[in-house]
Order: structure tokens, then sequence, then C-alpha cells
């Protein structure tokens, strides 16, 4: 349930911070350095980065590719894509400053093995991490490798909320999940929290739904807007009594 948030973030090793109460999460904003650098300023606790497994490898960005072509496409338009930030590069302009959390977008099998192979790679440079996925499978390979990562089940219809809720007694466990908001209600939110789940609500991008939230116990919220981000971390340290962290 959010009630406080917490600072450390320029300190590793991340893994040993207290549990953030409430986290923001920037939505997109590791998929190039301007986003990336405009949420670490309005203070976000997590950068979100989304992976696609293509071409052998795997590339940070939200939106489809047309194959062979500088161009991708999401569901509203279309553009020019130039050059791409590495998970490298990514790394080392987060230092720290912020957690980790990866949407894998691409369905294939190899997708996993492939977060697999960065994260051996780059362990030494990587924050706190959380992996979120629409394909479940994905995340079951990934929990089944005993890495430090968190699994987050992405949900993005209400039937596949009694499923997140029986797997809760599994092993491995899930850690929580990353959930559409419009899918949450007091009672919803409970049953999750109920079973051992934390609750990030994804895309939350209108202030009074992310105050709504907030009062209803979510754990975490994803969003586009650095005033949305920059409103729950101050909501969050006004009802624990502290002033919003550094």
């Amino acid at each position: 349930m959010c009630s406080s948030t917490s600072s450390g973030r320029a300190e590793p090793p991340v893994p040993d911070r207290p549990e953030l109460a409430c986290l923001t999460i920037a939505h997109r904003a590791g998929n190039n350095l301007h986003a990336l650098e405009s949420a670490l300023a309005a203070g976000a606790d997590a950068i979100e980065c989304d992976f696609w497994h293509a071409r052998g490898r795997l590339e940070l960005r939200h939106e489809r590719k047309i194959p062979a072509l500088p161009i991708v496409f999401d569901k509203w338009y279309v553009r020019w894509q130039w050059g791409e930030l590495s998970l490298r590069r990514l790394l080392r302009e987060i230092n720290f400053r912020a957690e980790l959390f990866l949407d894998i977008k691409s369905g294939s099998p190899r997708a996993a093995d492939a977060v697999l192979e960065l994260y051996h790679d780059f362990e030494a440079m990587m924050p706190r991490t959380r992996v979120s996925s629409p394909q479940w499978r994905l995340l079951d390979r990934l929990a089944d490798a005993g890495t430090k990562m968190e699994m987050y089940y992405s949900i993005g219809h209400a039937g596949a909320i009694p499923r997140l809720i029986a797997r809760a007694g599994t092993s491995p466990r899930p850690a929580g999940t990353s959930i559409r908001h419009s899918l949450l209600s007091p009672e919803v939110i409970a049953r999750l929290h109920g079973a051992g789940l934390r609750v990030f609500a994804w895309t939350v991008n209108h202030a009074e739904r992310a105050e709504q939230l907030i009062d209803w116990g979510v754990d975490g919220i994803i969003s586009d807007e650095a005033e949305i981000l920059s409103l729950t971390r101050a909501t969050v340290s006004a009802g624990s009594g502290a002033p919003p962290s550094p």
C-alpha cells in the first residue's frame, strides 16, 4: 500500500535499499536519453524500458518496427527511428539513480534467454530490476533461472486476474502484477494484496486517477507524464508526513 517513498538512489547496491512503499515508474523513459533525463529530473523511482527481440538481439523501443527500415509504429502513429539506445548506455546513464523496470514485448522464448544473457553480462551495473510481460511463460522462464530480478505478470483483461491469484501460491512465486489501471478497484486490489502480490497500475496519465489509485492502495504508478510522477511522490509523502525525497 502506498505510504512513503525512499531516497538513496545514488548509492549501490540497490538490492540493499529499503523496500519502496509506492513506486513512481516512468513509462518508456528508458527508450531514449531525453525521456530518461526528464524522468530522472522528475524524481522517478524506476525507469521503464521496452525490449523487443529482433535479428537475434534485444532492442530498446516501445513501438513495433518495420523490418529492414528505420521506421517504427504504434497504434496511433508512425515515425522514423535514428539510432538505438543500448542497455550498457542506459545503465551508465541511470548510474543507480533509479531502479529498472523491463517490459518484454516479444513473445519468442528466445527473448527470455536474451534478457538472461544481458543480465549476466551487466549484472554489476544493474540496479534493482523488475521484469514485466504479457507473455507469462517468458517470466516463468526467467524466474526459474534464479536471478535477483523480480517478475511482474502483466494483466490487460479482467479474466487474467483470478489466473494470476492462483499462480501466487506456486513456485517460483510472482512478485506482483503490472495491470491496466481501468481494471482496478478497491476490491480487486485487496484480492491481489491478499494473495501477496504487489500492484503496479499502467498507464496513469491523469492526476485525479493517480490520486484515486493511491487512495486505494496501489504499490506503483506507471505514467508517461513527469507531472504525474511528481504529484504521486508528493501525495505519498504528504500521506506519510515525510517531505518528498530529493
